[in-house]
């Protein structure tokens, strides 16, 4: 009886450790996942920074350039 009952345990067990098991991987794809997307957004973030220097650059200079008019 008591050998069933330790036998019955160590089935949950080891399903339960299934379930963490395919819970990490679905996590872990999603941290990847993220990860890209975080990536994506850094190279966005730098060219629309890039772009607003730009067009304040090219302000400045209209400016110098009009004064010298």
């Amino acid at each position: 009886m008591k050998i069933d009952s330790l036998k019955a345990e160590q089935k949950e067990i080891m399903r339960d450790i299934r379930n963490l098991e395919t819970r990490t991987t679905i996590n872990e794809k999603d941290i990847a996942t993220i990860n890209k997307q975080l990536e994506k957004i850094s190279i966005n973030t730098t060219w629309i920074l890039r772009i607003i220097i730009s067009a304040i650059t090219m302000s400045v200079l209209g400016l110098i350039l009009k004064g010298m008019i």
